[in-house]
């Protein structure tokens, strides 16, 4: 390429470069050394090592709390046969690994090479998120690959996140192609499953957690309690209704609970629900000298930083505790996180700590992790999220 069909790029300093070469998606502020004049927020870039050598491409957004995020390590165009090979990609990836369900996440940002985007399928609908400038900035060929490789019939965004205030992007939500139901209706398992696709958090319903339902799911007896803390819908409750267990759901979030009241209803079985503060609505249910064969604490990302991470142990502690003593011996619980910054070893200690306070001692019988249609790269770290630990309560 001549000097003067150079494309617009940026240069790394000479620290990031293997980082970033080394399949590393994410160049922050310090990464960068310098930045072409002209470049306009969410550009597509060359990204150059300090000898001026190519090593990939990416979007550039200088005011972006992330100002570089890589698209690819060749010299390869960003169009529309781009965006239609990595959703060709990720649906291929996903082929046949995911049974007993209609819905699924079909574009997990980072680890199917598009940053920025979340895409869930619901049934014959999609749930679409544009997170960075550089995704808006092509949400056109994005949703025409969406479109085109799905077949979706309809599809809506909810590009509301926090993450694109400080992108320097207006929030975004609504219809996006087709007629979007105004209920969306999918099945997981034996169950029939709904959701307002403007009114719920995220895209919709949280897919991660399907393994995790099964799991605790086959765990329950017919006739017991099952606790489950942090429930939002209560997808964990539905399941172990569903297995004969007796549910009681808690969250502070009424509207939630009223959907799993109404959820409940229409799948035939019963659900109660407890409104409030997680913690101190496990202290009253102790005080009433409750008791569950089965639990889950699963409680939402308490820790968006490093620095949340001891107060965040903290909770996890104080409420395994109170549900380690309502819990049978012989019982399970399990305590799930979907922040980055907690990692296994953090869920270990905070467990620890909570058997200890409790009374009593619990095996650990498995770690879990996010399922198959949210891939984990090696090569990004913060691709991991979903870590959580299957206890066993000793007698």
């Amino acid at each position: 390429m001549t000097k003067a069909s150079r494309q617009a790029g940026v240069t790394l300093k000479p620290g990031a470069v293997r980082r970033i070469a080394g399949r590393y998606p994410f160049g922050h502020a310090g990464d960068i050394e310098a930045s072409d004049a002209g470049v306009t927020p969410g550009q597509v870039v060359d990204v150059r090592g300090p000898d001026g050598k190519v090593i990939g491409r990416g979007y550039f957004n200088p005011e972006g709390a992330t100002p570089l995020r890589m698209l690819t390590w060749t010299r390869e165009e960003i169009d529309l046969n781009f965006y239609r090979s990595r959703v060709r990609a990720a649906l291929a990836r996903r082929a046949g690994r995911i049974q007993g369900t209609d819905a699924l996440r079909v574009l997990h940002a980072e680890a199917d090479g598009l940053p920025g985007v979340i895409a869930d399928r619901f049934g014959d609908v999609l749930g679409v998120q544009f997170r960075n400038a550089g995704v808006e900035r092509h949400r056109d060929l994005i949703l025409r690959a969406l479109r085109e490789e799905t077949g979706a019939a309809s599809a809506y965004e909810r590009s509301d996140t926090g993450e694109r205030r400080r992108e320097g992007l207006d929030l975004r939500a609504g219809p996006l192609w087709g007629d979007v139901p105004g209920r969306v209706t999918f099945f997981e398992d034996d169950l029939s499953l709904h959701f307002h696709p403007l009114d719920a958090q995220k895209t919709g319903f949280f897919l991660d957690q399907r393994d995790n339902r099964r799991l605790m799911r086959s765990l329950v007896k017919s006739g017991e309690g099952f606790l489950d803390v942090y429930s939002y819908t209560g997808g964990f409750s539905l399941h172990a209704a569903r297995a004969g267990a007796r549910p009681v759901a808690l969250d502070r979030d009424e509207q939630a609970l009223g959907v799993l009241e109404r959820e409940a209803r229409e799948n035939g079985v019963e659900v109660g629900v407890r409104w409030g503060d997680a913690l101190e609505t496990l202290t009253a249910l102790e005080r009433a000298r409750r008791t569950f064969g089965a639990a889950v604490f699963d409680p939402p990302t308490l820790a968006k930083r490093k620095e949340d991470v001891p107060r965040t142990k903290r909770i996890f502690t104080d409420g395994a505790e109170r549900v380690l003593r309502m819990l049978r011996p012989g019982g399970h619980l399990l305590v799930s996180t979907c922040a980055h910054y907690i990692g296994v070893s953090d869920l270990l200690d905070a467990a620890r700590v909570a058997a200890g306070e409790a009374g009593c001692d619990a095996e650990v019988v498995t770690v879990t992790y996010q399922p198959a249609d949210h891939p984990h790269l090696l090569s990004v770290p913060e691709s991991l999220y979903l870590k959580s630990l299957l206890l066993r309560k000793e007698a």
